[in-house]
Order: C-alpha cells, then structure tokens, then sequence
C-alpha cells in the first residue's frame, strides 16, 4: 500500500475556541505534523491560531461558522483557492458546514475527502440531506459509528473509531499554573473546582447548576475557589449570575475566565474537575478527580466502574438520567469527604488510563488508516462470489460468517459482494454489493481489487446445470486474466461428471494461488481432477463459526409459531431435488409418526430456503398423523443457529442445517441427497445418514433410534470435534488476509 506520510492535509472546521472538537483538531494537526504530515488549517479563527502557527502550521481564516449564504459563497471561493494553491492532497472537515462545502468542491477538484463525526446532528428539517461524510469517516465513538450508519446508512467499513487522544506530557499534574492563579487572583492553597466547557446553549448547562448550587458548597469548604473556563453564547448570562453570588457571598469566590488557549493549565488547576468529552480526558491525565457532567447527560465521579458508559458514550453521556444540580451536588460532597488517599486514587486511575488508551499518537494513528484507505487506488480488499442473494439460509450464514470471520483480522476490510439481491445484501452485511449477473461491471470492479474470492458452497459441480459451473469459473478466469490473486474459499468440489467441465475445472483452478476445501471428500476430487496440491487445503465450512442469538431469542420465536416451552423437539430440514422418488415424502413421514410415537417428540420445520423448502415443509406436514410446526417466517443464521439448539434430535437434508446442529452440538441423521451430505457428516465423525434415493422407513427410524439412544455419547463427541472444525474453518479467513497482505506489499 502507498506511503502516505508527507502527504499535504487541510483541516477545516468552524472555528478554533474552546471546544472538545477543536481541541482534537489542534491536537490531531501537531501529531500529524510531528509524523511528517504538511499540515495546513483553515477555520473562522480563534484562541488556538497563534498555538498552530507557533508549531508551523499555516492557518487561513475561512468562515465556515455559519450557513449565511454570503458567507457560504465566501467560503467556497476562499477553500477552492487553498486546496489549489496548497496543493492538498487530503481534505479532512470537521463538521457539518465545514464537510458540506468540502464535499462540493470534492465534486470537481482532485483530493481525497475524509471527515470526523464528533457529535451526532439534527436530521429533521432536511438537514440530514446536506450532511456530507466523504470517502471516510472517522467516528469519535462508537455510538457514532452507529448513528452514522443508522441515520445514513453509511457502510460500516468506512468507518474508522478513534479516541479523543490527549497529549499527556502537556496535560499533566506537572503543568505550572502560578501564573494563572496569579492572573485571577486565586489562592494558592484554597480548594479548587475547575469546569471547563464552551460557554453555548447546548454546552453550557451544568456551569448553571455549578452556580447555582455554590452557596451550598461555600458553606462546606468557606475557603472553596470556583473556576468556570470558557467563552460563549451564553458567557455573559452565566457572568451575571456568577456575579450576583459573589455580591451575595461578600467575595468574589467564582471566577469565569472566558475564552483561553492554555487550558492545560486550568485542567491541572483544580482538586476537583467537572465537564465532559475532551476536557473530562485530559483532567484525568492531569490526575484529578473527575465528574462526568454535561447538557446531554450524567455519568458522575469517574471510576473504573464507569469506564464502560463513558466509553460507549465517548464520555460525553448520551442517553444517560440528566444532569441536575442536586446530582453534582451530591457527588461533590462525597469527593469534599473523601480522604486525600481516595480521591489521589481515582486522578491516578484516570491518568493511568489516559497513558494507555487515550494518547494522541493513537488518534493519529488512527486517522492515518482513514487516510491511507481513502488513498488506496484498490477501492475493494476482496470481491467475494458465490450463491448469495437468493434468500436461502444456508448461503446466507456462510457469507454472515465468511465477512465476521474476514472483519476479526481486519476490521476495515473492503467486501465487494456479488449478489442477485444487492441492495438487501449491502444493508445485511454492511458491505458493498452489485448484481451478480452484470459481467461488465464485475470486470471493472475486480480492477479495483487486491483478491477475489469464489467463496462457500458448491459451487464447482455439473450436477445442478453447466451453466452454474461456467457462471463460477468465468469468474475466476476474469479476476486471473486482470491480474488479481484467486482464492477458493472453503468449497466444496464436487460431483463434476462430463469430461469438458472436468477438463475446465482443473485449468482454471490450476492457476489459482489458494483453494480451501471444506471435507475430505472435495480433496479427493481436486486429486482426481490433477489440481496442484501444494495450494489447496482441507479446513472447515465458515458457517461453523457462526454464534446463535440467546436462548430468549429461540423461545421468543418459538412461542410465536405456537411450541409450548416445555416440547420436546425433532428438528426437520428437508427440501426438494432433482429425481426425487414419488413415494419420498410417504417413507418420510411414515418414519417420523412412528419415531415421535416412541420418544414423544414432535417436528418443527426449519425451511433453509424460502419459499421452496416451505413448499416442501408443508406437503410433508399434511401426511403425518401426529402434531408439527412449521417456521415459515425467514430468519437470520444467528436465529436458526439458536431454534436448531431447542432440538433434542435433527433430520436434515439441507448441508447447513447439519451444519447449525453441529454448531449447538444436537444429534443429527441426514438425507444424503447430494455426496456433499454425506461428505460433511464423515468429515464431521457422525457417519448416521441414509440415501436419499433408496430411504425406507425402516433404515431411517433405524437410524433415528441410534441417535436418540446414543445421545448424550453423541453430544460429546459433537462438541470435542467442533473445536477443532471451528479454528480450521476461522484459518480461511487468515489465509484470505495474508493474500491481501501479499498484494498490498
């Protein structure tokens, strides 16, 4: 992949006062300045200008803090200027007008637009229509991540998470505050709380309370110093009411400082510390205590038991009780009577925390992978093929685990899916999609790619149709002939009769770099066939990873098709097939009465392919005498995984639903329709299954009562061998990246 290092970045944002964001933007430009970035700024202006132009960070004064027209023309002119003049490279906005006017220059100028969401906006109104995220987005948590792809759908590995990062050697219990206290005219040794926040409407509500609630303080600590940093829309309403507290107390004890650009002093100011986001961070790297208070919620004294919910609302509180004056009333007392040894534990516990988790060369870092993905000219990791989009559950679960299985390597990783459902695939799986029949199309995208995939099932066989087996190979010649690395993920091979297609088969997967099989049976085919050895391997089919929703999850669903909790369930997977006997379904269900008589159970129809298998599903129930449900309702992999799990016995047809029962460790006795049937259950140790062609009732009750009697011997057996299936089954995905790395190098 391309070094980008020295690449030329502009920053725009509204402004540059006080603020979490704009903090992260000063913070953000220093460290990618220090790694060799050239670092250009462009914002309305304010107190951190002189700190960027002191580190050699050129700043041109834009203003983007409004949605006046005048000012938007202005605004355009000015930032088209810059990008061409500068030279930029990337264009890195920072809020909403910032990314809106960005994103239309990105229209017709050459760079690579990423953004940072470090807040969640309005959608009504139609604003949600003038948001613009780029190529990328870095998101400061992930509660973002998940309103980004909620509120607009953006595909979740354009998503990069970053921290707030802090730089601890500046903000630090060792920073020197006496020139501030003697600016303010403060005590040195009286008690101290420092609140730091932009003095807005919608930041600013908890310095209110702060206020309000002094006189109840003063009267705990008569000595107490307040300091309140920050400038605002709402700075002079807060003043007046500061001031009219001090008249009230006979002293000026809450001071208001206004704007200021060495905050880092303020934050090692206090013995205690209120405020949210960035400024509660770096407090904690100063090693005070800190209350997690602001307008969109409360987290109160920060411990390790709060770091989950600070975490998940990026300490800024989302979605948490409100603050109120009587909360940081409360909590305060609690800090003004700890002990010193306390309350000097938890500033430890914070900065401890900060070191580790929250530097700013981690938020660089992070914003480095954005922009190297941006760059990339290889718009897609891998394109992945295979029968998906035809809502059948089996295929499904295989491409769900396929893309967990890839993401657990590489989280950001690009999937191309090539779908007959495109749409509904992308906003499944959050990965790309594209119609899997637009040949042209797929040509110009493989372009674009460092791998290609022919990825899960049986999709090298003539027994199904030619046309099938040339569709699969087609593209895989395609992907060869453009020059992209192929790899054969966890197939299986198989039956391939005419001598053409087997003579096709061994030329094409000749020249492939990697194949993976997922029984022993394929290998031998692949043997038969001349396929070079060296570059195949036997692992395990993806699905075998998958983890099933909660018992709940099953019960719910369960009660919603009418079975009583305490039933005792035999699985059924079955579905129809070429040549099937007229007398099938009759032997079928003459096994399934006698057997459910005998060990009290009752069927419950799992279709894996809709509508087809309810079809099926449902001639079949019509022919028993005793009591049967019917999941006609098409469910995700996680929620059959879980159903199939309720079973005490499964009889399947259908590969993945062996496949689901294996996962949860229930017996089963298959229908070998297809060798691939009977291939998974040798390859699984469980060789209970009967043909398809010459199934009686007798042979598959036979069977059914091995199973049901050697239960629990089976379980074990099941659970021991599925260990190892799983980790040979996650090592496609391995093999898989370490391609992708190999092209990338």
């Amino acid at each position: 992949m391309e070094n980008i290092t020295g690449k030329k970045v502009l920053m725009t944002l509204m402004r540059l006062d006080i603020g979490g964001a704009e903090t992260h933007v000063l913070e953000l430009s220093l460290e990618l300045k220090r790694q060799g970035f050239d670092v250009v700024v462009a914002s309305r202006g304010g107190v951190y200008v002189s700190e960027l132009e002191a580190a050699g960070i050129r700043h041109y004064e834009v203003p983007m803090h409004t949605k006046s027209p005048g000012k938007v023309l202005r605004s355009l002119s000015l930032l088209r200027k810059i990008i061409r003049d500068e030279k930029i490279d990337i264009v890195h906005a920072h809020g909403r007008i910032p990314a809106f006017l960005c994103g239309i220059l990105a229209r017709f100028m050459r760079f690579t637009f990423v953004t940072t969401a470090h807040w969640v906006f309005r959608t009504d109104r139609g604003l949600k229509y003038i948001s613009d995220w780029g190529e990328k987005v870095v998101a400061v948590s992930e509660d973002i991540k998940t309103y980004l792809m909620d509120n607009y759908h953006i595909n979740p590995t354009d998503i990069f998470v970053t921290i707030n990062g802090i730089d601890t050697n500046k903000f630090s219990p060792e920073a020197d505050t006496s020139d501030i206290i003697k600016e303010f005219g403060l005590s040195e040794s009286s008690p101290k709380i420092v609140y730091i926040s932009r003095m807005d409407e919608d930041r600013a509500l908890v310095a209110f309370h702060l206020v309000e609630i002094a006189p109840k303080l003063l009267e705990m600590k008569p000595d107490l110093e307040i300091v309140i940093v920050g400038g605002g829309n709402v700075f002079d309403k807060l003043k007046e009411k500061a001031d009219a507290e001090n008249q009230a107390a006979g002293k000026n004890y809450i001071t208001l400082t206004g704007g200021r650009s060495d905050i880092y002093k303020f934050a090692n100011l206090g013995d205690v510390f209120i405020g949210v986001s960035r400024s509660a961070l770096e407090a904690m790297a100063c090693q005070k205590p800190v209350i997690v208070a602001g307008n969109e919620g409360y987290i109160g004294i920060f411990d390790e038991d709060k770091l989950a919910v600070g975490i998940d609302t990026n300490f800024c509180c989302r979605g948490l009780e409100m603050s109120t004056p009587e909360l940081l009333l409360r909590d305060l007392t609690v800090l003004f009577e700890n002990t010193e040894e306390e309350n000097k534990r938890l500033g430890t516990y914070g900065r401890e925390l900060i070191k580790k988790d929250y530097s700013v060369t981690r938020m660089a870092d992070d914003a480095v992978k954005m922009y190297r993905a941006a760059v990339d000219p290889k718009k897609f990791d891998a394109v992945i093929s295979g029968y998906y989009g035809f809502q059948n559950s089996g295929d499904e679960a295989l491409l769900y685990a396929m893309i967990q299985n890839l993401r657990a390597h590489n989280p950001h990783i690009r999937l191309m899916v090539l779908s007959k459902s495109p749409k509904q695939t992308a906003q499944e799986y959050g990965v790309y999609a594209q119609n899997r029949y637009r040949l042209m199309k797929f040509k110009k995208t493989i372009r674009k790619s460092k791998l290609f995939i022919s990825g899960g099932g049986s999709l090298l066989q003539d027994v199904t149709s030619n046309k099938s087996l040339w569709y699969y190979l087609s593209l895989i010649e395609t992907a060869k002939k453009e020059g992209i690395p192929v790899m054969v993920y966890a197939n299986g091979i198989g039956p391939i009769h005419r001598p053409k297609n087997r003579e096709s088969v061994k030329e094409v997967l000749s020249c492939v770099e990697k194949i993976t099989l997922r029984e022993s049976d394929s290998f031998e085919e692949l043997k038969s066939l001349g396929i070079p050895l060296d570059k195949v391997c036997v692992t395990a089919d993806p699905a075998l990873t998958l983890v099933a929703s909660s018992p709940e999850r099953a019960s719910e669903v369960l009660k919603e098709f009418g079975v009583k909790p305490a039933e005792k369930l035999l699985g059924v997977s079955v579905r129809a097939w070429k040549n099937c006997r007229p007398d099938f379904l009759d032997e079928l269900s003459l096994a399934l009465d006698e057997i459910c008589a005998e060990y009290g159970l009752k069927p419950l129809f799992l279709p894996l392919k809709h509508p087809e298998d309810v079809t099926v599903a449902k001639q079949l129930s019509s022919k028993l005498s005793v009591e049967n449900y019917i999941l006609t309702k098409r469910l995700g992999a996680e929620d059959m995984v879980a159903i199939t799990g309720e079973c005490r016995v499964m009889l399947a047809m259908r590969l993945h639903s062996l496949i689901y029962a294996a996962d949860k460790n229930v017996p089963t006795v298959a229908i070998a329709y297809d060798p691939k049937v009977s291939g998974f259950m040798k390859y699984l140790g469980m060789e209970y299954f009967v043909d398809a062609d010459t199934l009686t009732k007798e042979a598959l009750c036979a069977q059914l009562r091995t199973v049901l009697e050697e239960e629990e011997e089976i379980r074990t057996k099941l659970k021991d061998n599925l260990e190892i299936l799983r980790d040979k089954a996650k090592s496609n995905a391995e093999i898989a990246c370490r391609l992708i790395e190999e092209a990338d190098a």
